[in-house]
């Protein structure tokens, strides 16, 4: 299984630099995990669009990650949901993107987690277990 995805951390009251610290922590951690390629992207430029918050996610920059084996998709969402169980339940979440579809875990627990993922891998094809 090959599956390429978009992610972005944001955390309640983090600035710019905070999210910059978590998405390289994030990074860092799959680094080094097997079936998985994770680049860090650069921030994008521009103004926010109307009714958005000025600062977020996608103005900080992201990770790209390709899921490359049957191994890598279970360890990516093992560390998303260590990563969302280090912050306070409703601070922080995550922002997947696949071909433009996109998904955002934030305040659930992990069974609801799972199911959200399960369905949104399955709509892309994605064989794995969330």
């Amino acid at each position: 299984m090959n599956a390429s995805l978009r992610l972005s951390l944001d955390e309640v009251g983090a600035d710019r630099a905070r999210l910059e610290v978590l998405h390289r922590q994030l990074r860092d951690e799959l680094w080094h995990a097997d079936a998985l390629e994770v680049a860090l992207l650069p921030a994008e430029s521009g103004a926010a669009p109307d009714g958005t918050r000025a600062l977020g996610p996608a103005e900080i920059g992201a990770l790209t990650v390709a899921v490359l084996g049957s191994g890598g998709l279970p360890t990516l969402l093992a560390s998303l949901r260590g990563w969302l169980r280090r912050g306070a339940p409703s601070e922080r979440s995550v922002r997947l993107e696949i071909d433009g579809d996109v998904i955002v875990l934030e305040d659930a627990d992990d069974l609801e987690r799972h199911q959200l993922l399960q369905v949104f891998l399955d709509r892309h094809g994605i064989q794995g277990s969330a």
